[in-house]
């Protein structure tokens, strides 16, 4: 049985992978998931305190420990 990962596991992923500012364009690019589905999980990660827009793009937001 394969373990696979959620959209927003995926798009989590890519900002904790990446280290930089990215666009919904630049994470559905990486991620080949559906623009509107990047944009939604983006807006899921952000109610979760684990994503957050900058000027330049979304980043990973790291909790406190």
């Amino acid at each position: 049985m394969s373990e696979a990962k959620t959209a927003k596991e995926m798009v989590l992923e890519v900002l904790k992978r990446e280290k930089r500012p990215l666009t919904p364009k630049e994470i559905q690019k990486l991620t080949n998931l559906n623009y509107n589905t990047v944009r939604g999980r983006l807006q899921d990660l952000k109610k979760a305190g684990l994503a957050v827009r900058t000027d330049q793009g979304w980043v990973y937001k790291e909790r406190k420990a």
